[in-house]
């Protein structure tokens, strides 16, 4: 099995990557919609993020969340200490359900900032130039001040781009298909 993880800048389009990967058959390991999961299902973990953040409720609010660390941005790294384990405990269950796929797809936004890049085999970097990186945040309606803080906690663009063994140019819809089947060619069929 081969663990494909896929990063890039914030709002740069590495789910839409992860959604064509998964087209053409092969699973994905959305660290996203796994941490929305926790905020949504784990109350022993709301239930401590409330307390730790003096949040109004029990139950995760992702705006009132966002709201502390704007205002306390020390407070991620202790969030990210809370979360990274239960993201980890289900990164394990997914590689062990799917260990007899030939290609799974990582999709964990800190891949390369965090010991989960010891999962990936093979890294890909979705690159989107500026502009279009600022229409895809305004389009998603990311808050700004909040992503400003978590780009600290980010390596920078060089960075990943240099650790990555791809790069994917993220300009249009079917030049992202093209560039994805070239990779999987490479990578399954050793092009």
């Amino acid at each position: 099995m081969i663990a494909l993880g896929i990063v890039g800048e914030i709002g740069s389009g590495k789910t839409y990557v992860s959604k064509i990967f998964k087209h053409h058959g092969y699973n994905v390991f959305d660290a996203d919609e796994v941490v929305h999961n926790i905020y949504k299902k784990n109350i022993f973990i709301n239930q401590k993020i409330s307390k730790i953040f003096k949040l109004k409720s029990k139950r995760i609010n992702l705006k009132d969340l966002a709201n502390v660390i704007i205002k306390n941005p020390s407070k991620l790294s202790k969030l990210n200490k809370i979360i990274h384990p239960e993201v980890k405990k289900k990164l394990l269950d997914f590689i062990r359900k799917n260990k007899k796929e030939k290609l799974i797809v990582l999709d964990i936004p800190l891949l390369l900032e965090t010991n989960f890049k010891y999962f990936a085999d093979i890294v890909v970097f979705v690159d989107t130039a500026g502009k279009m990186l600022s229409k895809f945040r305004k389009k998603r309606k990311i808050n700004i001040k909040l992503i400003n803080v978590l780009e600290k906690h980010h390596f920078n663009k060089e960075k990943k781009k240099a650790l990555s063994d791809f790069i994917i140019k993220n300009t249009n819809l079917s030049f992202l298909k093209s560039q994805t089947r070239t990779i999987l060619n490479k990578i399954i069929l050793h092009d």
